[in-house]
């Protein structure tokens, strides 16, 4: 059936829809137009006629007026984080360095931000710029042992890197609405005429510390010997005081015993203390030129019988008028030693 062939009714109830459907339309994208969301982590400048008016940080729909009269521009708000690219700088010693540095920033101020730069990518090149400048001043301040160094107190890379942010942070943010959360050193390098000077100056460092241990060394050595000295020394001065001790003990049990054996037998102790410094005075190759019939030889001489009646001694001369010997009888060996003319 043909459009022809409806009802008048039925052809109004057509028209009625279409219309309403496009009221509907009209109507939701007129709402639209007034009504504009904004996202967690994110900001809104609303724009007049192209001019920045107002900015929106809270989550959530809000108003404004359709388009072409106002419009909204989501910022996000989050932090984001670049790389700057190598930059070469000089330290105050006179050493060129290569630095690669990254920046953490977010948008904090998204009405000025936009009026001053508009977008992120803009944002970075104007902190680049900025943070190259104050990493030239800051790093210029210090020396090389400040960035590299064996020993850790010389280390003053945080410090460096805070004064770094602070060059920055205050500017980016009163300029582009930007607060700069972080700026660090990720990397340093070296141009390639620095490497035998940077070589040279670790050498140097390596020997100061190989000289440091190797002096706390020796003087350890040193204590170690002059402990054990002042021991040995008390070892040996507690030796001497005990062998003394014992040695006068012994001295004191032997003269008890010589006197014991001299109460027992008076001659035959004489004899034999005479044997005895007989054995000590003559050895193998001595020889010793006396009178035999006094003196040292009395116990060769007049040697005590078996009984333990001793022999008369020989009679001695009188030593202002003894007589020399016609000839002096020579002692080689105590095995042979003759005993009388």
């Amino acid at each position: 059936m043909t459009d022809t062939n409806k009802s008048p009714s039925h052809r109004r109830i057509r028209l009625a829809s279409r219309l309403g459907i496009a009221i509907t339309v009209v109507g939701l994208l007129l709402v639209r137009g007034f009504y504009f969301q904004v996202r967690e982590g994110s900001s809104a400048v609303v724009t007049r006629f192209g001019q920045p008016i107002r900015e929106v940080n809270e989550a959530g729909p809000h108003f404004k007026w359709p388009w072409p009269i106002e419009q909204a521009r989501s910022i996000d708000t989050r932090t984001r984080m670049f790389n700057t690219p190598y930059t070469a700088t000089l330290t105050r010693d006179r050493k060129n360095i290569i630095l690669l540095t990254y920046v953490a920033w977010r948008v904090e101020k998204p009405l000025l931000f936009l009026q001053s730069v508009g977008d992120a990518a803009a944002a970075e090149r104007k902190l680049d710029g900025m943070v190259t400048a104050a990493k030239n001043i800051r790093v210029g301040n210090h020396e090389l042992t400040a960035l590299l160094s064996l020993e850790e107190d010389q280390l003053r890379t945080s410090e460096i890197e805070a004064e770094i942010l602070r060059e920055v942070s205050g500017p980016a943010r009163e300029t582009f609405g930007v607060a700069v959360e972080q700026i660090g050193i990720k990397r340093i390098a070296y141009p390639e005429d620095n490497v035998q000077a940077v070589l040279a100056q670790m050498r140097a460092e390596r020997k100061a510390e190989a000289d440091k241990l190797r002096a706390e060394g020796e003087k350890a050595a040193r204590q170690i010997r002059d402990d054990a000295q002042v021991k040995a020394e008390e070892l040996l001065r507690t030796g001497r005081e005990e062998s003394g001790r014992i040695r006068g003990e012994a001295e004191k049990q032997a003269a008890g015993i010589y006197a014991r054996v001299n109460q027992a037998d008076p001659e035959f102790y004489r004899f034999w203390r005479s044997l005895q410094a007989l054995k000590k005075t003559l050895g193998s190759q001595s020889t010793v030129i006396l009178r035999t019939d006094q003196g040292f030889f009395d116990a060769l001489s007049n040697p005590p019988d078996s009984a333990g009646v001793t022999p008369p001694a020989l009679p001695s001369p009188a030593p202002a008028t003894a007589p020399r010997p016609s000839a002096p009888v020579s002692v080689p060996n105590p095995s042979t030693r003759r005993t009388g003319p």
